[in-house]
This record gives structure tokens, C-alpha cells and sequence, in this order.
């Protein structure tokens, strides 16, 4: 009787763990993806080309960007911010609000010179911008509207890659 009694009671003790960790693995899916991803690319309007670095840092509900770059034409024009937003999702849609708009010293170019190549969310705070995020094997691809913008690369993926060298 007392070996059935301790069967009973592990079986239970076993049971009652592996809820916890179901539980704790459906809770971990549902929660939204957090990531760090850099962008570089070369954007071409029809009077100007841009040389352009972006590094995302999403979190849950906030999210940190580091935008720099300069003008092809132009290398004296340069451009160094760090624009902090919150987050709002749906699904793989994001709406992403700019709290604060940092400018570095060395940056060379006025915010209205950059607001004719670059959406407002990017340049003055309390201005918002949805994009798409889906996500890829190693990277993020961004849409904006319809059309897709660019393709982030997670950094996780890369810093493994090079440990891996």
C-alpha cells in the first residue's frame, strides 16, 4: 500500500511538472518576437543617392533604431540618429510611434534637407509609421505600403556565423 501510495504521489508530482512546462511553452510562443537586425543599402531618388545603415532593436513593446548614412553625391552630408518608438502589432504588422529623435554631433545635414528622401517617422518624434516585418530564415524583410523596402539581417544569426568561422 505505501508503494502505490509514492507511485501515486510521483506520478502526480510528474503530471504536475509537465503542465508547468506546457504552460510555460504556450505562454513563450504567444509572446511576440524580440530581435536586433541591421539593414544597409543604397537608397536612389531622382536627384540624390543615399548610403544608408539601419540596426533595429525590437523588445515587446518598444524598440530602438540607429540610422546613419550619407549622401553618394555628396559625402560632407551626413546623417547619425537614434530614434526610440513604441510598438503597437498585429500579427507580423507593426505600428511604430517615434518618442525621441536623438541627433549626434556629427551629423552635417538640417532634419528638413532628410525629410525629402525619409518617411517623418524617422526624423521628429510623435510621428508613427506601419511597416510589415516577416520574417525570413536569417533575416526580416520590411514592407512598407506594398512594397518591399529592404532586408534586415538578424545579428544573433550573423554573430553566430562568425563564432562558427
Amino acid at each position: 500500500m505505501i508503494h502505490y501510495r509514492t507511485s501515486v504521489y510521483v506520478l502526480c508530482v510528474c503530471l504536475f511538472f509537465t503542465l508547468i512546462l506546457a504552460g510555460y511553452s504556450l505562454w513563450k510562443r504567444s509572446q511576440p518576437p524580440e530581435f536586433t537586425c541591421k539593414a544597409n543599402f543604397v537608397q536612389h531618388n531622382t536627384d540624390e543617392q543615399l548610403n544608408i545603415s539601419l540596426t533595429y532593436r525590437i523588445n515587446k513593446d518598444s524598440g530602438l533604431l540607429s540610422m546613419n548614412g550619407y549622401s553618394v553625391n555628396d559625402k560632407t552630408k551626413r546623417f547619425n540618429r537614434k530614434i526610440f518608438f513604441n510598438i503597437q502589432r498585429k500579427n507580423n504588422t507593426y505600428h511604430l510611434t517615434s518618442v525621441t529623435n536623438v541627433i549626434f554631433p556629427d551629423e552635417s545635414i538640417s532634419s528638413s534637407w532628410l525629410e525629402k528622401y525619409e518617411p517623418l517617422f524617422f526624423i521628429y518624434p510623435q510621428k508613427d509609421i506601419y511597416v510589415k516585418m516577416i520574417e525570413q530564415q536569417h533575416s526580416y524583410l520590411f514592407i512598407f505600403s506594398t512594397l518591399p523596402a529592404y532586408v534586415c539581417h538578424k545579428q544573433d544569426h550573423i554573430r553566430g556565423e562568425l563564432l562558427n568561422r
